[in-house]
């Protein structure tokens, strides 16, 4: 991602293109590597946390309106 570009972007939209990162390597992981079940539950977890955050933000900024 350009440097300009992650500027611009408010820090739930950064978030949403991390959380799409983290499932695109759990979707490939999950096909490619199966029995790495480790790598795939530690995948989940960040990806759950993330959009946790998400979420939460989402509810403050509705709050605040």
């Amino acid at each position: 991602m350009a440097e300009g570009n992650q500027q611009q972007q408010s820090p739930a939209q950064r978030l949403a293109h991390a959380l799409s990162d983290i499932r695109k390597v759990q979707n490939m992981v999950e096909l490619n590597y199966p029995q790495r079940s480790d790598a795939i539950k530690m995948l989940r977890e960040a990806g759950d946390l993330v959009w946790g955050e998400i979420e939460r933000m989402q509810r403050q900024g509705q709050q605040g309106s």
